[in-house]
């Protein structure tokens, strides 16, 4: 079998590598910096404390391969095989993944500056403790994919599968998940302050007790996901499906919540201070012992809700429809109805 220290001084010589079988081969501490390697196999083989600075991988099987503590600054990954491969505590920048099959690998307390990973499989790979500044990911299936302990800096998901995957004690600071799939995820007592969820699908999540302070929900579908007890202040869940959602006892001051779908919600005992909740369809609802002062609720179908002792000062409830609505103990004398010279230009030409 031919020694790594070979194929080493082959690369330090411009020697391009295509069809080779190195499987098994120890490259530990070898130097591949700037190799270029198309349809090689490195299935087994140990790449451990290695530098792979600038090193590019082409369609190559690596299955089951160690690359313990090396160093991927700037390289390349392309349609490879990477499956099973223990990627612990390596180091990078700006290290590729394009297009691989990358089920059951682990970067357990890698830290990589601008890892981008795009149209891989990622399920079942463990990111464990890890530390991630701008990574990118693009069209991944992350199923079972285990984040506990990472923290992530200005992370972007776009269109990424999630499904069963773990959050526990996870940092997510100013990222976001863009038309992603979320299921029956646990983001619970996770600190997801700015983060933004835009056009994602996040059906019976599990957002208790996290803060979420402007965090960013638009077009989001969140069916049957739970707030309860979350720091929602100045979100945004303009034009959110929120049917059969629960905000118990959160804080939602200046929460905004415009034309959104709030059909059969539980806001019980939830801080809506200043919430903008204009338009909204918010039939058969709960609001019992919610604060709602200050709160726009201007033109909001409101039919067979449930206001018991919510608190109202200066509400607006400019042109609701309240057929069947609830108001038992509401301070509802104490909001503002309909204004009629707003209601006459708002009819005005039409017919």
């Amino acid at each position: 079998m031919i020694a790594g220290s070979e194929i080493s001084d082959q690369v330090k010589s411009g020697e391009l590598f295509e069809g080779d079988d190195f499987g098994g081969v120890d490259f530990k501490g070898e130097n591949l910096s700037g190799g270029i390697f198309n349809k090689v196999n490195f299935d087994g083989c140990d790449f451990s404390d290695s530098n792979l600075k600038d090193t590019v991988f082409n369609e190559c099987s690596m299955k089951s391969a160690i690359f313990v503590k090396a160093d991927l600054k700037n390289s390349l990954f392309a349609k490879c095989n990477i499956e099973s491969s223990n990627f612990r505590e390596v180091k990078g920048d700006l290290t590729k993944f394009i297009e691989s099959e990358m089920a059951k690998s682990d970067f357990t307390g890698s830290n990589i500056q601008t890892l981008v990973i795009t149209d891989s499989n990622m399920e079942e790979v463990a990111l464990i403790d890890c530390v991630l500044d701008s990574p990118v990911f693009s069209t991944c299936k992350m199923k079972l994919l285990d984040f506990s302990g990472t923290k992530f800096f200005k992370a972007a998901f776009y269109k990424c599968e999630f499904e069963q995957n773990i959050f526990k004690d996870v940092t997510i600071s100013l990222s976001g998940f863009f038309g992603a799939t979320f299921e029956e995820t646990d983001f619970s007592k996770l600190d997801l302050t700015q983060c933004q969820f835009h056009d994602s699908t996040l059906n019976r999540c599990n957002f208790s007790e996290s803060k979420i302070a402007q965090g960013g929900f638009m077009s989001a579908t969140l069916e049957n996901s739970v707030f309860d007890n979350a720091y929602l202040e100045l979100a945004n869940f303009y034009e959110a499906n929120l049917k059969g959602a629960s905000f118990i006892k959160a804080e939602m001051t200046n929460t905004s919540l415009q034309n959104a779908v709030l059909i059969r919600t539980n806001f019980s005992s939830a801080r809506l201070y200043q919430a903008q909740m204009e338009g909204v369809n918010s039939e058969e609802s709960v609001f019992h012992g919610a604060d709602l002062a200050y709160a726009d609720l201007s033109h909001a179908k409101l039919k067979g809700s449930d206001f018991s002792n919510a608190k109202m000062y200066m509400t607006n409830l400019h042109g609701i429809d309240d057929e069947g609505t609830v108001w038992t103990g509401a301070s509802k004398s104490l909001a503002r109805g309909t204004n009629d010279k707003r209601l006459k230009s708002e009819q005005w030409g039409k017919k």
